[in-house]
């Protein structure tokens, strides 16, 4: 900036005013101060935000599971994911399929797995006909699109509890809910949860949500099983059987690193029965995974 001046002679004197060198590396670290402050939080701004899209993909989920129960006369549809054949038209979404509708090969999946796989999957379910979008399938915050190489790289962020639906596992016949006159208080019990599955055998989440740790009179029997999520800063998201969504924070370290194992290590199921007696999230994932009078049978 230059500033004119008169001296006592009259001369006019032209002097400059500039940043010294000092003045200029203040003001940078001043910024970069402030970006160390905003950045985390702007992520987490961003991860709130990716986790109310989530909730909305779970509000969208669990009304269709709703909508097909009142078209098939109460009737829940099959929570199997992945496990069928290529005629089988019971799942709610089928394994990646190719564009002739054939079961891509498994265990493990194809490494030139696409989308469009994934999607005719998708598509092929139950439940395509009351959504209609691939998206509601899908997490924003799911990041193994951006940290897996395929086959890990899933589309689907979500799976059914094996506590609703027909053909569940043995372990579960005669406990599931079959119809949706046999689900009371709806409101506690969780249909859809979000799972971090590697993918390595399908290409996707496979099977449905199995909690094996769920006797509620012994804690110190607890495990882990089929995996969990933790996509909204170390929360996950769940569809409910009265239809609403909601977040759970996970709030024991041993549930974190249950997570991180499985999404990491190369075996479909690394994690698979971990011990974690007296875990306050086993506890709640317990407590709202079915009615204590149907664990008890």
């Amino acid at each position: 900036m230059r500033i004119d001046t008169r001296n006592d002679r009259g001369f006019v004197m032209k002097t400059t005013k500039a940043f010294t060198l000092i003045e200029l590396l203040v003001v940078i670290a001043v910024i970069a101060v402030l970006l160390g402050i905003l950045l985390p939080s702007l992520q987490a701004a961003k991860r709130l935000a990716a986790s109310s899209n989530c909730l909305a993909n779970q509000r969208t989920l669990v009304t269709a599971w709703i909508m097909y129960s009142d078209d098939y006369d109460g009737f829940l549809v099959s929570n199997r994911a992945c496990y069928d054949s290529a005629t089988d038209k019971a799942p709610w979404v089928h394994r990646p399929k190719d564009v002739t509708g054939s079961n891509l090969a498994s265990n493990p999946a194809p490494a030139t797995i696409t989308d469009e796989d994934r999607f005719r999957g998708i598509q092929g379910g139950t439940l395509w006909k009351y959504i209609k979008d691939v998206g509601a399938y899908h997490c924003p915050g799911d990041n193994r699109r951006s940290t897996q190489q395929p086959p890990r790289d899933c589309w689907r962020s979500y799976d059914i509890s094996y506590a609703f639906g027909f053909d569940p596992i043995d372990q579960y016949k005669g406990q599931a809910y079959q119809k949706m006159l046999e689900v009371k208080n709806g409101a506690l019990y969780y249909v859809f949860v979000e799972e971090e599955h590697n993918g390595s055998q399908y290409g996707e989440n496979e099977g449905g949500w199995h909690l094996l740790g769920r006797n509620p009179l012994n804690p110190g029997s607890w495990a882990f099983y089929d995996p969990l999520a933790s996509f909204h800063l170390k929360s996950s998201t769940f569809g409910f059987a009265d239809g609403h969504a909601d977040r759970r924070k996970w709030m024991d370290k041993r549930t974190l690193e249950f997570i991180e194992t499985n999404k990491t290590a190369p075996g479909s199921h690394s994690g698979i029965s971990t011990p974690s007696p007296d875990n306050e999230d086993l506890r709640w994932l317990i407590e709202h995974f079915w009615s204590k009078e149907r664990a008890l049978r």
